[in-house]
């Protein structure tokens, strides 16, 4: 990997922590199509998020353990572990298209979380069903293995609780913390030493990864939330349907 790569590499890590940061999602949605376009494979750009993630989520759980709801929790890692291995075992069969057909999945993943953000209207409930629970956590480790966005799934899980703003993003920031490591593990022994040098350099660039979040947070603070978020939303639909339609536009 060049110099110019490695510094775009830190550039878009950067730049999407500090998004994630300002409007509380998005850094794996714009980041993984970012790696991509610069010339990454599916699996690299992957792998060089897993790391800073890691510290990211671990960071806020931190500073929120007070607030996780560590019984909840454990329910929803143990779904999500039974999800991330046939994830990762359909990373393994994608990894091996071209790169336009790639861009297509991911465009196609993005996609649909958008739609999810948009439009799943759900109402708080005293409980979630034990079959939709599963079906939330298990969707959600499948697609955190298979494109690095699980995420929405187990969002949508939560919208249905009646739980606050800091509860809800200690239950989230938790949740990511357990699921990195299986994904670490199932990555490298899946694909083995190609992939060290991108866990390293996401280990080289968590630090930045972590300045970036809580500069967004800082910034968060004094932006329209609500006008931001519309804005993310739809840099992310251009971004989809770029990705979707790149082998007619050359991208």
């Amino acid at each position: 990997m060049s110099i110019s790569v490695i510094v775009l590499v830190g550039v878009i890590l950067f730049l999407c922590s500090t998004i994630q940061g300002i409007v509380g999602f998005a850094f794996n949605i714009f980041a993984i199509p970012m790696l991509i376009w610069s010339g990454l494979g599916l699996d690299e750009a992957i792998s060089l998020t897993t790391i800073p993630i890691f510290f990211q989520s671990a960071t806020s759980t931190y500073k929120l353990r007070s607030y996780v709801l560590w019984k909840e929790v454990g329910i929803g890692t143990v779904y999500r572990y039974m999800g991330i291995p046939i994830g990762i075992y359909v990373l393994t069969l994608i990894s091996g298209f071209d790169k336009s057909s790639i861009k297509q999945i991911v465009g196609i993943a993005i996609l649909l979380v958008v739609l999810s953000q948009l439009y799943m209207k759900v109402e708080s409930k005293k409980a979630v069903s034990p079959f939709w629970t599963f079906v939330a956590f298990f969707t959600s480790g499948l697609t955190l293995g298979m494109v690095s966005m699980g995420g929405p799934p187990a969002v949508i899980w939560v919208m249905a609780q009646r739980w606050s703003a800091i509860r809800t993003r200690a239950f989230l920031s938790a949740l990511f913390f357990l699921a990195s490591p299986l994904q670490v593990v199932l990555l490298y022994y899946n694909f083995g030493d190609r992939l060290l040098n991108f866990f390293i350099l996401g280990l080289t660039f968590s630090p930045l990864v972590i300045i970036g979040t809580l500069w967004g947070v800082k910034l968060g603070d004094f932006l329209d939330r609500e006008k931001l978020k519309k804005i993310i939303l739809s840099l992310l639909v251009i971004t989809s349907l770029v990705s979707i339609f790149s082998p007619y536009l050359k991208v």
